[in-house]
């Protein structure tokens, strides 16, 4: 894949360079008005992505003033590109931000990633298909993007899901922390299954009369998803530095895929 991007949180030192990937920095939202509002990162840091999140934004406002500030931001830290991780439908002004800032991205040269919601807003830019899947396959979904988008705008955004459904599952189920997970794993004993056609984990077991549900993901199935995507040709992939770092060797080293 041409791109890899790996989403960290706001001045975390990474050891993805050395593995060829590039850092998207989640320091930066959308605020009322709207205006850009950041995490300070450090004096120094130059290079990699911004990642733009719109938490708590009501879509309201001319967003001319605030991609004057995401852009000059960028030019002030050397980034190459932006990341817009807007979560559900589009909302209010931030379509035309959306438009307005894959036009300066593409005349920059810089990269420009929006979610399957506002892919038609970004005619230029990267389109940003989630992994998060809970019926159906992970193959027949990157197909159908393909044919939609096309090979140079589609990216796989990695989600490293741990979630526990009710049963029939539909949408998205209850997150799991980490230590929840393992700590059902250890009281429950279940028999743990990998579907191949979700590229993840999954248990199922019984809480009082319901049935549950269990999906999760391992550098195992993470390493199963970049790998279709590798096959099918995508532009590139995102992949959750929080959960990710860990197991960059196991993702990206001796035998692993590479950028």
């Amino acid at each position: 894949m041409k791109e890899l991007l790996l989403a960290l949180p706001a001045g975390r030192s990474t050891q993805g360079e050395r593995f060829g990937l590039t850092s998207a920095h989640m320091a930066y939202r959308v605020g009322l008005g709207p205006q850009l509002l950041g995490t300070r990162l450090p004096d120094g840091l130059r290079g990699g992505l911004m990642q733009l999140d719109c938490a708590g934004f009501d879509g309201t406002g001319d967003p001319v003033g605030c991609c004057r500030q995401i852009l000059g931001e960028c030019r002030r830290r050397g980034f190459r590109g932006i990341v817009c991780d807007f979560d559900g439908m589009p909302l209010g002004c931030l379509t035309k931000m959306v438009e307005i800032l894959d036009r300066n991205c593409a005349a920059q040269g810089w990269a420009f990633y929006v979610p399957e919601s506002y892919a038609g807003h970004a005619p230029k830019g990267r389109v940003l298909v989630s992994s998060a899947l809970t019926r159906g396959t992970l193959e027949r979904r990157l197909r159908e993007a393909l044919e939609r988008y096309g090979q140079e705008r589609t990216v796989l955004a990695v989600e490293w899901m741990r979630e526990d459904f009710p049963l029939p599952a539909g949408g998205r189920g209850e997150p799991l922390a980490v230590d929840r997970l393992e700590g059902m794993i250890r009281r429950l004993e279940p028999a743990v299954f990998f579907d191949r056609g979700l590229c993840a984990h999954y248990f199922t077991y019984m809480a009082g009369p319901k049935a549950h549900f269990v999906l999760f993901d391992t550098p195992r199935s993470i390493r199963e998803k970049l790998d279709l995507a590798e096959r099918l040709g995508l532009r590139g992939a995102v992949l959750p530095g929080p959960e990710a770092e860990p197991h960059l060797d196991e993702l990206f080293g001796s035998g692993g895929l590479m950028p």
